[in-house]
């Protein structure tokens, strides 16, 4: 495939994306590009979860671990003075 060939096909993709002229097989003509009729569905039919956002809404829940527990506390504690640092580095 050529390059000028390859560009056209990408373009002429895109431009089908974002035009609002009917080309899918929606019966409906409610004037929405491909991308806002896409989005639209995905926001009528996301009621739904699925299980890997079951799974992370139910870790929410939970006890933090180790390693959230040490950035929390990283995020809390008081800024280090120049002193402090060399003597950790020393440690």
């Amino acid at each position: 495939m050529s390059k000028k060939g390859l560009f056209a096909s990408i373009c002429s993709f895109f431009s089908g994306l974002c035009s609002s002229s009917s080309t899918s097989t929606s019966s409906d003509n409610d004037g929405l590009t491909g991308v806002e009729r896409y989005i639209r569905n995905q926001a009528t039919t996301a009621s739904t979860s699925t299980g890997v956002e079951n799974y992370i809404q139910n870790q929410a829940s939970t006890t933090p671990t180790g390693v959230e527990q040490y950035i929390q506390n990283q995020a809390n504690a008081a800024q280090l003075t120049s002193v402090e640092r060399y003597i950790r580095k020393q440690g």
